[in-house]
């Protein structure tokens, strides 16, 4: 698609645009964004477009709907769809471009059917840090304006490689239960805005059996609480400490936590975990907040 012999004339992108959005519109089965941007990845078509002509489309169709006559047999021919868009876009950066100017036409061909997912919202910030597991392996990020993105362990790497602390993201997933401790984002696909590089979170390998906890040595903690990491419901799962300590918490010490903690406690714990190249995490056997022993601690 590099190819200059290849390279399609401007004037041909709104019949290139029209076909590509009758193939996709005819489809007799429903994708989700995700599979959209991955699909998208092969035909070499930005994500950011992809999210664009979906947040386009789902404004225009709250004002009309449109029915094709003929149905989609198989995914080959949208990704046959997908191709010939990614072709006009590769003359001159037309593309977006386009379809911003048609969207007040009656007469506009962009008809790509609703995928977003009904529980799931897009967010933006930038990265404060990484979110650590038991482990030490990554699993999602911190953004700066307090939300906690979550992400799977096994896609970390990947999340690494493409998204550093600093970076402005735009996150689409599902939104957890927002409590004065915090929210969770469980996120199914992360954009790097400057790179427009995406990590979407795929299928743990089949087989793949979940890492033991190796070089864990006996730590002592005494620090105050910078942020409360919580679950999906909003509730207490650990803490991030001002040293950039990442702290986990059993079930017993969570509930008799609930009633003393704020943002700025001092914590004294005992607990084993190892250093990361992020950061120390810690799982905690006995906590003290504020001068005060949890019971259940041992």
């Amino acid at each position: 698609m590099d190819n200059q012999e290849n390279r399609l004339h401007r004037e041909l992108a709104p019949e290139v645009f029209q076909i590509a959005a009758e193939l996709y519109s005819q489809k007799q089965q429903e994708y989700t964004l995700q599979e959209l941007i991955l699909i998208g990845e092969e035909a070499k078509i930005p994500a950011e477009f992809i999210q664009q002509a979906v947040d386009l489309v789902q404004s225009k169709k709250k004002s009309r709907k449109i029915q094709f006559p003929k149905k989609l047999k198989n995914l080959k021919l949208v990704l046959l769809g997908v191709a010939a868009v990614a072709a006009t876009l590769v003359v001159g950066g037309w593309g977006y471009n386009q379809i911003s100017t048609n969207k007040t036409s009656s007469n506009s061909a962009v008809n790509i059917l609703p995928v977003k997912s009904d529980k799931e919202q897009t967010h933006t910030g930038n990265v404060e840090r990484y979110l650590l597991n038991k482990e030490g392996l990554v699993e999602g990020i911190l953004l700066s304006n307090g939300k906690q993105i979550k992400f799977a362990a096994h896609n970390g790497k990947q999340l690494e490689a493409e998204i550093k602390p600093g970076d402005t993201v735009e996150v689409i997933g599902k939104s957890g239960t927002s409590s004065s401790y915090g929210q969770e984002i469980d996120a199914s696909v992360i954009t790097n805005t400057k790179t427009n590089k995406v990590v979407a979170k795929q299928p743990k390998p089949k087989g793949e059996k979940k890492p033991k906890s190796s070089n864990l040595n006996t730590l002592k903690v005494d620090d105050s609480v910078q942020h409360w990491l919580v679950d999906g419901k909003g509730e207490i799962k650990g803490a991030i400490l001002t040293s950039g300590t990442q702290v986990h918490l059993s079930k017993p010490i969570r509930q008799n936590l609930k009633k003393l903690a704020k943002t700025g406690s001092e914590i004294k714990a005992d607990g084993v975990g190892k250093e990361t190249p992020h950061g120390y995490v810690v799982q905690v056997i006995s906590l003290k907040i504020n001068g005060e022993l949890l019971p259940n601690s041992n």
